[in-house]
């Protein structure tokens, strides 16, 4: 019977050339054909396993006939059948004094698409607004106009679909209820320069910071001759940064007046200015 495998004793390294198999198989000190082995199409895993064990050896195949054996399949993973729910929302479930421009948002369990959200006055007729997703598993809903005050109102979350196709079974709601109306101007709490600021690098851009998130913000800078400097004003919801197009001149006083500055109710702020002097020479601002 040809010898389809053959065995070396545990700890010799195993032949890597056509050379050193030749040498190896014909060493009686180091291999050995298992005179009992089966033909290599008819052995199994399970019966190569027994006869490597029986002899206590690594074994090195001389073959590429031994069958292949398919492994048996596990558990196949489990279906994906639990539908999103909401986890968080806000404002929460029957707050009173709700400011009229809160944010109306829910989070969801999962990622999930095709949320719709829908805002109800106190008899049940719909608010106008605009319902999104800012994230896979957050949705908002925007009212186009601050809420009335001293209002009840009921938000209802549906449709939310996760990757597997699963959908909410049944709309999510719940109600809060408004506050007075806001009547409260927003205010600058915070600029960059500071007010009265002297040795001012020319390269400097003017920061402002507000007391709430504001939009139409207006950011003029001034000259000692009443010249407009010119640049751009760009923010986010708290704060706005006023860029120069060109460097400053050294050793002025500039000028700056921030007005326009709205909230979500609709309140517009008293206009505001400060000066700040820039230094003697084209200096390059520092930051930490």
């Amino acid at each position: 019977m040809s010898e389809e495998m053959r065995f070396f004793y545990e700890g010799e390294p195993e032949p890597q050339t056509p050379e050193e198999l030749e040498a190896f198989m014909n060493d009686p000190e180091r291999s050995r054909g298992y005179p009992g082995m089966l033909p290599a199409e008819d052995i199994t895993a399970e019966q190569l396993l027994e006869q490597t064990s029986a002899v206590n050896t690594q074994s090195v195949v001389d073959t590429t006939d031994l069958p292949e054996t398919t492994p048996e399949p596990g558990d196949p993973p489990a279906e994906d059948a639990d539908p999103p729910t909401v986890v968080a929302a806000g404002p929460n479930k029957d707050a009173t004094g709700v400011p009229t421009n809160t944010e109306i948002w829910v989070v969801f369990s999962e990622q999930v698409t095709q949320a719709q959200m829908a805002l109800k006055g106190s008899g049940g007729e719909p608010i106008a607004g605009v319902s999104r997703q800012e994230n896979e598993d957050i949705a908002q809903f925007l009212p186009e106009k601050p809420l009335t005050a001293n209002t009840r109102y009921t938000v209802e979350v549906s449709g939310a679909k996760d990757a597997a196709g699963n959908v909410m079974p049944a709309p999510h709601s719940w109600s809060f209820t408004t506050g007075a109306p806001d009547t409260d101007p927003p205010t600058v709490d915070g600029t960059d320069p500071a007010a009265d600021e002297t040795n001012v690098p020319v390269d400097t851009a003017v920061t402002v910071g507000f007391s709430e998130a504001v939009s139409g913000v207006q950011i003029s800078v001034k000259d000692p001759s009443n010249a407009t400097v010119q640049g751009t004003t760009a923010g986010d919801t708290t704060t706005w940064t006023f860029t120069p197009t060109s460097p400053l001149a050294t050793s002025k006083a500039y000028r700056i007046e921030v007005s326009g500055a709205k909230d979500g109710s609709g309140n517009v702020m008293t206009p505001y200015t400060w000066t700040f002097t820039t230094g003697e020479t084209d200096s390059v601002r520092q930051r930490a």
